[in-house]
């Protein structure tokens, strides 16, 4: 009896396709989570960190692009997003996670896209529908507006999170 091994699973990044960038309209000034211009060249930030800056290390300034690596890290890229306020971030809706009521439902709004994202790879081919769907989140009146943009422009349903809390707290006066 003979065994073969199998080749060890290819590992695929995934990445934002250039639909989401065209959506918001905006230019970012830092993408700390990049793979490098050489791998993804069309998301539209002037400065990029990439794995080996260590992003999460490196002070933040201006407008930020965040698609934070998913699973166990999110919640700290989320945490100095929420702290650094002033930004966009792309994430799975998963709002029974702690990051989400710790951060998400916590910044200045968040729209619950209405398709699917089908993240792409390197190539700009694009991948199978994932088993989520996903959130932009916003902190800062730039981000903000993009989002309100986005809405009207029937690509989710957005969620104004302070002026929600704003009227909440009126009406309990």
């Amino acid at each position: 009896m003979s065994f073969q091994l199998a080749a060890p699973p290819q590992t695929v990044q995934w990445y934002t396709p250039k639909s989401i960038f065209e959506m918001l309209g905006l230019v970012f000034f830092l993408d700390p989570c990049h793979p490098g211009r050489d791998v993804v060249d069309w998301v539209p930030a002037v400065w990029i960190f990439t794995e080996k800056e260590d992003g999460l290390a490196q002070p933040w300034t201006g407008l930020v692009w965040l698609n934070p690596p998913y699973g166990d890290q999110t919640p700290v890229w989320l945490a100095k997003m929420h702290e650094h306020r002033q930004g966009v971030a792309l994430v799975f809706s998963r709002t029974d996670t702690p990051w989400f009521k710790d951060y998400v439902a916590k910044a200045d709004a968040v729209l619950f896209l209405r398709k699917r994202v089908r993240f792409v790879d390197q190539h700009g081919k694009t991948g199978k529908s994932p088993n989520c769907g996903s959130l932009l989140v916003a902190w800062g009146e730039e981000g903000v507006q993009a989002l309100r943009a986005a809405e009207a422009a029937g690509h989710g349903v957005l969620w104004e999170i302070a002026e929600n809390a704003c009227a909440l707290r009126k009406v309990m006066l």
